[in-house]
């Protein structure tokens, strides 16, 4: 039991606060985010108790906070087409923000920027765990991430409008009218069922 609570901690501290992020862009009432987040971390409790397998905590956590948020509109009988389609990611709704966005990071920003970028603010990464791994000082590693933002932000800012959340993150994006976007970055909005 002890063991369980210890990785639900550490677990808990490495998600919670990019949950909640995520929670706000999709929930106006700080007090229903609240409660969602609290159910979020009730079932991550109950599966490590039930010693349920969970490969990429970070998945499993996004998936299970959207099934929650849609479940609340659901339970609310709140325009539950559009808000549901908006936080649900099974085969047929969209996906997460940050599956295109890895996508458009990986494909499109030079490695030097793309990776420590990635890492950040796709993976979750501590800062300081980055620079370790990629064999950086701490202050290159974090100048390579916002330069990363800034060019990423220039580089679509032409014909997608960008909204980030208070981390600097990414949160929701629209496609400005008269723009076309390369076939490849179609085709993987396509794969992941995300549609501007």
């Amino acid at each position: 039991m002890e063991t369980q609570l210890t990785a639900f901690d550490e677990i808990w501290k490495n998600h919670k606060a990019y949950l909640f992020n995520f929670i706000k862009t999709k929930i106006d009432d700080q007090y229903v985010a609240d409660d969602i987040l609290q159910e979020v971390s009730i079932k991550l409790n109950d599966s490590l108790i039930r010693n349920v397998e969970i490969k990429n905590y970070k998945a499993w956590l996004f998936q299970v906070t959207r099934n929650t948020i849609a479940d609340y509109y659901r339970s609310h009988k709140m325009n539950t087409i559009s808000k549901v389609n908006e936080v649900v990611s099974d085969d047929n709704s969209r996906a997460c923000i940050c599956d295109l966005s890895g996508f458009v990071i990986k494909e499109y920003l030079p490695e030097k920027y793309g990776k420590p970028l990635y890492l950040s603010d796709i993976e979750q990464i501590p800062q300081q765990e980055i620079a370790e791994t990629l064999n950086l000082s701490l202050s290159a590693t974090k100048s390579r991430i916002q330069r990363g933002r800034a060019k990423l932000k220039d580089m679509v800012s032409e014909c997608i409008s960008i909204s980030y959340n208070n981390r600097g993150q990414i949160s929701d994006f629209h496609l400005k009218k008269g723009c076309e976007l390369p076939q490849e970055l179609k085709n993987e909005m396509d794969r992941i069922n995300l549609f501007p």
